[in-house]
């Protein structure tokens, strides 16, 4: 309310202002016109009155024409001063217009005197000059008079300008009062939010905090959606690489640690050997993780990939900067790497590594072993190797970079390499008694000496080692030149890759060198990863070495364990020949469990099917053997598979479990379930087969199945021959009526004529002469 007082209240008095200001105006021109009144008035009463009256009037107006204006440009210059102002304003306008006010009434005073010493001037002169003057007088007039109505006419102009700005400042000031009224309905809303209780307040602040929930809630399921469609094409398939990386970019750019972790964890189970992603999520780990985690993904890659050498030049430099203090440790981080991958052919930067940290820490003892070690490694650099030895040996004292006990052996023979190259310069000569000339030599060109032996000691106690390196890096190039893709991709590879892979890895074990063969075969792996005969291959030489070493057995199991749970999950090949290793082991759950998951993968595979059964039947598991059998036969997709799984169940149950009813069970239900003599004969054989086998042998029940056979509703004339023929036979070697193998043999004569008259009958009919022309 106090806002809107004083709107009014300014309102009013700018009202006032203006009012005040056109009073001033009207009453100038009341003035005026009065003053022109009594200049005609006067005009007859002489010529210097008239001049008089017209110059006081000229000046009167002058005077409060340059009065007005000036206080139409104070107060337009005022109307445009800041809101903030306008109280104050306001005041000083009111004050401004009561002093014009008394400078008005005091300037009316002066006019009546003027006017009165004009009369008193006028009735004194008389009309002496009136007609000198005449014309003089006419003209003053009328170019006050045009004059006049000039500053009439701006004095207008001014009073439209004023009205004009009178309504600009209105809208200004309106608008100005309302910004003043929302600010203060603002603060009485505040204040009423302050005098409203605490449970008022804090339920609306929980609606707020609602709402803002509700929009994080909004963000991260709009962002769990996104997610989902990026895991969705990789579930879709597996294989889709492509897919794996966008994957991988949107968790890289999201924060959501555990999301990212995930994605990282499913992508590398499949892909291990991509070590340019092991780096990427041990650095994601190094900046939204912890310490240990980053660690941890380290090792998994380190593990996983043992063979990169950028993968650990990368975990170098991390330790190096986690633990900067802690020489011994990153040493012994070195040393786990060249051990891992020093003799790869492309490991130099991994050794210069090394020896570059040892040199920060000036041990050089430490750097001279590392060199010894890498100039009889063949790497690709080595003789860039061998040049900085050399330029390291002569750039250091000889006893920083050795071991006191090596510095003093080298030493020891240098001196007497010295000492006998002296004796023979000194032989034939004849030296004074007194003479103390070789013993008083220059220490300084002896110790010069003495250095620059040992360095040529050193360099050349070595050469013999680079020169056999050198041998065997020549024997290796040609391999090494044609790997063009050293590094892991699911693009195949091209056959000319294929085949140098093959015979580099025959040119290694034909050395056999254990160490060179096993490092060479993890290089290829990383290569043809995906190729199934190399890991066959890899398999092959380890249990070619027929060795109880421990370390041998436990790297063909990890063979086998990376192949068949990681690059060929769904290969029968690989995992049967797992299983047969597993199973030689005495491992049968193992086994059965690959078997298991080959058969939920590859269904309807008559070799898993078998290896499966036969598992089971080895490690005598009679029950499950039948239940397999049982189970194959009732999901068998082909009448066939399901003939030849009856007939071996029921051999199983014959031979093995020494059940021939259960056995002639099993085949007379086949029988009936294919329901075609033709296609079960290879049933009803067997069946005939154990009924045969029976001690003491049953002739009666034999013959009787067979002529059960015989009068089968779907059995043709060709199947009967057969049955007929197999019941002579029976017969003729086991019957002791002659009538009854008489009677079967007219029994079979009567088929085979049968069959031969229908077989002439077909002739006839696919004869050309049977056709009428």
């Amino acid at each position: 309310m106090s806002s809107d007082s004083e709107n009014t209240n300014h309102a009013r008095k700018s009202e006032t202002v203006y009012d005040e200001l056109e009073k001033l105006i009207s009453s100038v021109d009341a003035d005026e016109k009065e003053l022109k009144m009594k200049m005609e008035k006067k005009k007859s009463n002489g010529k210097e009155n008239k001049i008089k009256e017209s110059n006081g009037l000229a000046d009167l107006k002058n005077e409060n024409e340059l009065k007005n204006k000036n206080e139409l440009e104070d107060k337009t210059v005022t109307m445009k001063n800041e809101n903030g102002n306008e109280e104050k304003r306001i005041n000083e306008d009111d004050n401004h217009l009561e002093s014009k006010d008394s400078q008005n009434n005091s300037e009316d005073g002066k006019e009546e005197l003027e006017l009165s010493e004009m009369i008193v001037c006028d009735e004194v002169a008389g009309d002496s000059d009136e007609d000198d003057n005449k014309i003089e007088i006419e003209a003053t007039i009328t170019n006050d008079k045009d004059k006049y109505e000039r500053d009439t006419k701006k004095i207008k102009k001014d009073s439209k300008e004023k009205e004009s700005n009178k309504k600009k400042y209105d809208k200004k000031s309106d608008s100005k009062s309302k910004d003043r009224s929302r600010k203060e309905d603002s603060k009485r809303v505040d204040k009423k939010r302050s005098r409203t209780p605490s449970k008022d307040r804090s339920s609306k602040d929980s609606s707020l905090k609602k709402r803002s929930k509700v929009s994080d809630k909004e963000k991260e399921s709009k962002k769990l959606r996104e997610l989902d469609k990026f895991w969705q094409t990789v579930r879709d398939d597996p294989s889709d690489f492509i897919g794996w990386t966008y994957l991988l970019q949107y968790v890289d750019g999201a924060k959501n640690i555990e999301a990212a972790r995930e994605a990282y964890d499913a992508f590398l189970d499949l892909y291990p050997y991509c070590y340019g992603y092991w780096r990427k999520y041990a650095d994601y780990e190094r900046k939204n993780g912890t310490k240990e985690n980053c660690e941890k993904v380290f090792d998994r890659g380190l593990k996983a990939i043992p063979l990169s050498v950028d993968l650990w030049i990368h975990y170098m430099g991390y330790m190096k900067s986690a633990y900067p203090d802690d020489e011994d440790m990153i040493r012994e981080q070195f040393e786990r790497a060249v051990e891992a991958c020093g003799i790869e052919f492309r490991s130099d930067r991994l050794w210069d590594h090394y020896i570059k940290f040892e040199l920060e820490c000036k041990q050089y003892s430490r750097v001279t072993d590392i060199y010894e070690r890498l100039i009889a490694t063949p790497t690709h650099g080595f003789l860039n190797n061998f040049e900085c030895f050399k330029d390291y040996v002569k750039k250091y004292p000889k006893n920083k970079i050795l071991e006191a006990v090596k510095f003093l052996e080298l030493r020891k023979e240098v001196l007497a390499e010295i000492k006998e190259a002296e004796a023979k310069k000194s032989h034939g000569r004849k030296i004074d008694s007194g003479s103390d000339s070789d013993d008083m030599a220059d220490p300084i060109e002896q110790r010069t000496k003495e250095e620059n032996l040992m360095k040529e000691r050193m360099i050349s106690s070595r050469m013999v080692i680079h020169k056999n390196t050198a041998e065997m890096v020549a024997l290796r190039l040609p391999y090494e030149e044609m790997i063009k893709r050293p590094y892991f991709h699911v693009k195949p590879l091209e056959r000319s890759q294929i085949r140098n892979w093959k015979e580099y890895l025959e040119f290694e074990i034909s050395h056999g060198n254990y160490k060179r063969i096993v490092v060479l075969f993890e290089r290829c792996l990383i290569a043809c990863a995906l190729y199934e005969e190399f890991w066959t291959k890899y398999v092959s030489y380890l249990e070619s070495l027929e060795s109880d070493d421990q370390e041998v057995k436990d790297r063909i199991e990890d063979i086998y364990i990376r192949a068949c749970t990681v690059h060929h999950k769904n290969k029968p090949g690989i995992n049967l020949t797992w299983a047969l290793h597993l199973e030689n082991n005495g491992q049968y759950d193992k086994a059965a469990q690959i078997l298991d998951m080959l058969d939920s993968v590859s269904p309807d595979k008559k070799l898993i099917i078998q290896r499966r059964i036969n598992l089971e039947r080895r490690r005598n598991c009679n029950d499950r053997v039948c239940e397999l059998y049982e189970h194959y036969i009732s999901t068998a997709n082909s009448s066939l598979t399901s003939i030849l799984l009856t007939v071996k169940y029921a051999r199983f149950v014959w031979k093995m479990l020494h059940n021939s009813i259960r056995a002639s069970e099993i085949l007379l239900a086949g029988v009936e379930k294919i329901n075609n003599v033709q296609k079960s004969s290879r049933l009803l054989l067997q069946l005939i087969e154990i009924k045969m086998s029976d001690n003491p042998i049953n002739i009666s029940a034999v013959v009787q199945l067979i002529d059960s056979i015989l009068v089968m509703k779907s059995i043709d004339v060709e199947q009967q021959v057969i049955f007929a023929q197999r019941k002579v036979e029976f017969l003729e070697e086991f019957g002791k009526d002659i009538l009854l193998i008489n009677k079967a043999t007219a029994e079979l004569k009567r088929y085979m004529k049968t069959y031969n008259e229908s077989e002439k009958k077909t002739e006839l009919i696919d004869s050309p002469s049977s056709v009428k022309t």
